[in-house]
């Protein structure tokens, strides 16, 4: 029997709630999803213009490619799939509630003798009923029955509450997109980098261009690598605080996949970065020296010298020596860039005045990567992934199964019909009925 409606014959109703439809919709999916990895997301669109071709760039910022899951037209694609899993759960209701009303105590013997499952006895001696019906499911002695063709019809059903699993698998594919969708706009995921003592109360979204405050401050105290002999990274931890009001409410150390979480966020430890730190000395024709320390990522100012300085490239072993290359602006904001091997030095000239420049020192030192993420809709993705397993295993693996046994008089002579049919696992139903059959003809004494 399959679920039928007058609503099929409006063409709007027939297209929401058609299979093609769902067929196409999940095939379209799974292939843009498929480029959603193969295409790096949620970076700055200067990215994409320097990793593509022109025409593949604009192709990816007119299609939103660079932040796929939140484009309009996936959104779209996803909302058309729900919109038509609706339709389609809605349309096979009525069918599913006539099929859960159905009486099955108004069979006909006539209807019995038709089953998939059936067997017949034929005896002259009476047939004590209630020595019978007990064998129908599991020595139960209380059966639902009625009076039909002049006879008694005892029903044994269980199961049948498994039609609704179809309803559980269709509800949890919506619950899933609702806790994606709840993740997505009230959510976030950033990454932020920190040296040693260093704090922020905000993240940076690359794929929004935008910062995100966490209504509290981190704070990396500190961070520590071991290495193989082979020189990869056998672990890297970090030593993180969270501030609030100046004051320290949580310390925890973090490695990868042992995040920190505090008021539904998340910092995952993800990465790490070395930070060279160089000490240059600058000699004046009198005498004097200053030494200072450049560190990557940073300028330092030198007021006495009208100078702008900072470190543009450090190389820990350059023909068996350390290298660095520094930079230079005076106050006018001319800039220059030079190469210092450490031992060696360089003359550089500021209006009048004259400098000579070496390395004399050079060290390493580490910043931590973190991966920062708030997902409030990760509990109800969890909670529609259970519904699905749990619907799954109703849809595939928990059967309706019917069996009737029907005892009348006809001709001076008593009939006993067995009869059953099951919506799935036919072998195992078929086994069980079987052995049904058997104990009746023990019973009977009549094969």
């Amino acid at each position: 029997m399959k679920p039928s409606s007058s609503k099929n014959t409006n063409p709007v109703w027939a297209f929401f709630s058609s299979v093609r439809l769902a067929v196409f919709l999940l095939i379209t999916l799974a292939v843009t999803s498929i480029a959603g990895t193969i295409i790096p997301q949620g970076q700055p669109l200067d990215f994409y213009k320097d990793q593509f071709s022109h025409t593949f760039f604009q192709i990816i910022r007119v299609l939103q490619l660079n932040d796929m899951y939140h484009a309009w037209w996936y959104l779209g694609l996803l909302g058309l799939f729900s919109l038509n899993l609706i339709v389609c759960t809605v349309k096979r209701l009525p069918f599913t509630l006539r099929l859960l009303r159905k009486d099955n105590l108004s069979l006909t013997s006539h209807r019995l003798r038709k089953m998939p499952f059936r067997h017949e006895w034929k005896t002259r001696g009476k047939v004590d009923a209630s020595a019978i019906k007990p064998l129908l499911e599991a020595g139960k002695t209380r059966l639902p029955e009625s009076q039909v063709d002049g006879g008694r019809l005892f029903l044994a059903e269980k199961g049948k509450w498994s039609h609704w699993g179809l309803y559980i698998l269709h509800s949890s594919i919506l619950v899933i997109f609702a806790g994606a969708l709840t993740g997505s706009f009230a959510g976030f995921k950033g990454n932020i980098m920190l040296l040693e003592g260093e704090s922020t109360d905000h993240i940076v979204d690359a794929s929004r261009s935008k910062q995100i405050p966490l209504g509290f401050s981190i704070r990396c105290d500190k961070f520590s690598v071991s290495f193989y002999d082979t020189g990869a990274p056998r672990e890297f931890k970090s030593d993180l605080a969270v501030l609030e009001g100046g004051n320290e409410v949580l310390k925890k150390s973090i490695v990868v996949n042992d995040p920190l979480e505090y008021k539904g966020i998340s910092f995952y430890q993800s990465s790490y970065q070395a930070v060279p730190q160089v000490t240059v000395r600058f000699h004046r024709k009198d005498g004097t020296r200053e030494d200072i320390v450049l560190s990557a990522f940073q300028r330092i100012s030198w007021p006495a010298a009208r100078l702008t300085l900072g470190l543009m490239q450090y190389l820990p072993s350059f023909n068996g020596v350390p290298a660095a290359r520094i930079w230079l602006a005076d106050s006018e904001g001319k800039t220059r860039a030079l190469w210092l091997l450490k031992g060696n030095e360089k003359i550089y000239t500021q209006d009048d005045e004259q400098f000579s420049i070496s390395l004399i020192g050079a060290s390493q030192s580490y910043m931590t990567g973190l991966q920062v993420k708030k997902d409030p809709g990760v509990w109800i993705v969890w909670l529609g992934c259970t519904l699905l397993i749990f619907g799954f295993g109703i849809v595939f693996w928990v059967p309706h199964q019917t069996k009737w046994l029907w005892i009348g008089e006809k001709d001076g002579n008593t009939i006993v019909i067995l009869a059953g049919q099951t919506n799935k696992n036919k072998i195992h139903f078929e086994k069980e009925f079987h052995k049904t059959e058997q104990a009746i003809e023990s019973v009977l004494g009549v094969k």
